[in-house]
């Protein structure tokens, strides 16, 4: 099984090293201080992307050590329409998961999922903070079938 990833993950270096760093450099060599605001505008927005990645992975990691876990299945796919990553789609999941008392259905945050992917082939691992319930972090998990055409 392969970890789905988040959209955080891969925009942050795409915006940073893609138009923040080459629009300030190339602000900076031509003294033109629109594409330097340019550059620094992006580069701003990149770094924000990166603190908003370690922030999440620092909350999974917590959790996992310091929380409870339970096996869910995914139940619905939200699609976040009009955002794009390349050919992936970004989404959020709807999942149940069983405790002691009861069934419980948490959302998750974005992820990235392939055109290709069903909620029959992707899994979560829900970790909930043991002191309150409503911190929790979902990690999804796609499964490792190959898909003949």
């Amino acid at each position: 099984m392969n970890i789905v990833e988040t959209p955080w993950e891969r925009t942050y270096k795409f915006i940073l090293f893609i138009f923040g760093i080459p629009f300030f450099l190339i602000g900076v060599i031509f003294r033109s201080s629109p594409l330097i605001i340019n550059g620094i505008i992006w580069a701003v927005l990149g770094m924000g992307l990166l603190i908003k990645n370690i922030y999440n992975k620092r909350k999974l990691e917590t959790l996992k050590r310091d929380g409870f876990s339970y096996e869910a299945s995914v139940i619905k796919i939200f699609p976040a329409h009009m955002v794009k990553i390349g050919s992936y789609v970004t989404a959020r999941v709807e999942c149940l998961y069983k405790t002691e008392k009861g069934d419980s259905v948490v959302i998750s945050g974005y992820h990235l999922l392939s055109p290709l992917d069903r909620r029959e082939d992707l899994q979560a691992k829900i970790y909930i903070d043991r002191n309150d319930s409503n911190k929790y972090a979902v990690e999804l998990f796609r499964n490792d079938t190959i898909v003949a055409l």
